[in-house]
This record gives C-alpha cells, structure tokens and sequence, in this order.
C-alpha cells in the first residue's frame, strides 16, 4: 500500500496538513539546517534533522503519540530550499513518484525556484 492508500491524501496534502497544525517543527527544521550552515556543512540530511526533532519532541513533549511521518522529510527539504533559494544545494534531491514528469522543482529566470 502507498501514503494514498493508507491516507486516503497525498504526501503533499499529508504534509501541508500536519506542517499547518505543526509550524514549530519547521521551525526547529530551519534552525538546525542555519545551525549546520554555520558550521560550515554544505550539505545536510533532511533524515538526521527529523530524527534530532523527533528525540527532542519525544523529549519534552506530553503528547506520548506525537509522530512525524518519514514521508515529510523530503518535504521538509523542499520547504526550507524554497523559502531559503540561496541555500538550494544543501540538499541532495531526488525526483518524488508522487511528483510529475520531468525536473523535480521549478527554477524561473532569476533562479528563484520553488517546490509547493
């Protein structure tokens, strides 16, 4: 069975959906990728974050159910290269299935790319 199946919604709107009831893990996302820039790394693992957040929730939240489905990962990614165009490379990127055919994002004419 695929997300869909098992959702009955895309990864995308799965996604969207939780990112909306769950701003601050994005928050923290950015902050550890800036903090992983500052260091000098010029790549990150979108994987490695996730997993850093989901100890810390675990950590210190009362919520003894609180996930984070490794399908947002690769959104996750997409979301910060979108909102942060300068740092576009620090993650390597595949095309999804779920995405259509051909280039996995979008770059206009003055390199602004986006993903959603």
């Amino acid at each position: 069975m695929n997300y869909k199946e098992l959702n009955g919604k895309t990864i995308r709107e799965g996604f969207l959906e939780f990112h909306k009831a769950n701003p601050h893990i994005y928050t923290a996302f950015e902050r550890q990728v800036f903090q992983a820039i500052a260091r000098g790394r010029t790549k990150v693992s979108a994987k490695l974050i996730i997993n850093w957040i989901r100890w810390n929730e675990y950590l210190k939240s009362d919520d003894l159910n609180f996930k984070i489905n490794d399908a947002y990962q690769a959104m996750y990614a997409r979301l910060f290269c979108d909102k942060n165009p300068d740092h576009k490379d620090i993650f390597n990127m595949r095309k999804l299935r779920s995405e259509q055919p051909g280039q996995y994002m979008n770059v206009d004419a003055v390199g602004q790319i986006s993903f959603l």
